[in-house]
């Protein structure tokens, strides 16, 4: 199993710090405690959580990571001044900065750029905080960058793959990579092809390739709804992406899809595909992010930027969620940044747990109940979806896009899970592992909150594209 569970069979105090500044939860808890055997050795809940932490924001100098972040493509504002560059202060607290400040980012230092729109236009001086009722959306920047290539031949076989978990070899670069034997490949941007790759080549990541961009923002959080649209770019929008509210369920791939598209057409805006799902999944588990599994978020309530406490159960399936702190604490929390890309407040949150999140990719031909079919689409840039083999089923991982974090992610196996039911999942951390269908043909990723082992940042299933109570979606910006 992927989870080691400890019983410490007394009533123990555990001191969680929960504050940046000053301040510290105490919690009486007599119930079994659970660990990842993969994130720490510790048999006390408060060492346990400050050595994850300490090993989320441990820091590589620039030096040390040859070819690294001298490369970093720097992050594109746009041309419309939207985009509002700032620092998150630890304790979620935001201040505005400009492009020139050195201290905006650092991917060296698992620091990552952030940036805003505002609910409306006025004028705020740098240095000056930002309150967060005047915030309409977070933004993470993914600079462009290749990776160093495994499972290349995924197939169903779980015998196949010659690669497990590990951290992702990562190097930031603008330019494209070519085919060069046994050191690059030409990236294949379709389901199911190599072309002339192979395993140990370095390999530019399609979703920067496709949108033709050296990076692209990412929300932070999955997207909320306004009950009162605001005005964003010139249009109305009922979108906001920001910690601690519900997100945005119940409507259909479509409705997510055309929000999106709408909120900022000179930023590109559009609702995120498979492989830019891919794309952050990887820098994340790499010596630029947290490079583990990410916490799960799970908040009952589907509130934005929650992470579950390492008290909760989450060491099979069905974990434990729960609204109040002894479940589950914010994202300006020690224990927040656990549920994030880069293990700190600069990363991007939800990406497991939360809700399950939609992504604007689907089998050929194959619009179930999304609100698509063969004559709205067409009228889309295909720019804006992931297409994948007419002939895909539950675990032809081979008909996967590389980099998009499926088929790459074996082997898989299939065992029971404490509901008793056989699934499929991967061995990177043993989550789900559904490939599309013809029966359930769109993708949705990072499971949801009551999910337990079976969510994380390489989780992957699939449904009708359908209104549905338990899905989201996430929003993408690509100036």
């Amino acid at each position: 199993m992927k989870k080691l569970k400890k019983i410490i069979p007394i009533i123990i105090t555990f001191i969680i710090g929960i504050s940046t500044t000053v301040g510290a939860t105490t919690i009486f808890n007599s119930k079994d405690i659970t660990y990842s055997s993969d994130k720490t050795s510790k048999t006390n809940v408060k060492e346990a959580l400050d050595e994850l932490y300490s090993k989320a924001s441990g820091s590589s100098s620039c030096e040390e990571i040859s070819g690294g972040c001298d490369k970093v493509a720097k992050p594109n504002l746009g041309t419309n001044q939207l985009l509002v560059p700032i620092i998150i202060e630890d304790s979620g607290k935001v201040i505005k900065t400009s492009e020139t400040d050195s201290n905006w980012y650092d991917y060296c230092n698992k620091k990552w750029a952030n940036a805003v729109i505002l609910s409306s236009n006025e004028e705020i001086k740098d240095g000056a905080e930002i309150p967060s009722n005047k915030i309409n959306s977070y933004f993470v920047w993914i600079p462009k960058y290749k990776y160093k290539l495994w499972n290349v031949e995924s197939t169903t076989k779980s015998t196949t793959a010659l690669k497990g978990r590990h951290s992702i070899d990562i190097i930031f670069d603008t330019t494209d990579t070519i085919d060069e034997k046994g050191k690059s490949c030409k990236t294949p941007l379709t389901s199911g092809a190599t072309l002339n790759c192979n395993n140990g080549e370095y390999m530019t990541h399609p979703a920067f390739i496709t949108m033709g961009v050296d990076g692209f923002w990412v929300g932070k959080f999955e997207v909320g709804n306004l009950s009162t649209a605001v005005q964003i770019d010139g249009k109305n929008t009922n979108i906001r992406v920001v910690p601690g509210v519900e997100s945005w369920r119940n409507i259909n791939v479509k409705t997510m899809f055309d929000n999106s598209l709408n909120y900022s057409t000179t930023l590109n805006s559009h609702m995120m595909k498979n492989t830019e799902w891919g794309a952050v999944a990887y820098l994340s588990h790499s010596r630029f992010g947290i490079d583990n599994e990410i916490n799960i978020n799970n908040n009952s309530s589907y509130l934005t930027g929650y992470s579950a406490l390492l008290t909760t159960d989450q060491s099979d399936y069905l974990g434990e969620k729960g609204t109040d702190e002894t479940k589950t604490l914010p994202y300006n929390t020690k224990t927040g940044y656990l549920a994030t890309t880069t293990g700190n407040i600069s990363g991007i949150y939800d990406m497991s747990g939360g809700a399950w999140e939609y992504t604007a990719s689907y089998i050929r031909n194959n619009y179930s109940s999304s609100g698509f079919d063969a004559s709205n689409i067409s009228t889309y840039d295909s720019k804006y979806f992931d297409v994948y083999s007419a002939s895909s089923e539950s675990k032809t991982y081979q008909y996967r896009i590389l980099g998009d974090a499926t088929g790459e992610m074996g082997p898989f196996i299939d065992y029971k899970d404490g509901d008793g039911t056989v699934r499929p999942h991967n061995k990177w951390f043993g989550d789900f592992a559904y490939f599309v269908d013809s029966f359930s043909p769109w993708f949705y990723r990072g499971a949801m909150m009551v999910d337990g082992a079976l969510a994380s940042q390489f989780s992957f299933a699939m449904w009708k594209g359908e209104a549905y109570d338990i899905t989201s979606f996430r929003l993408v910006l690509a100036p």
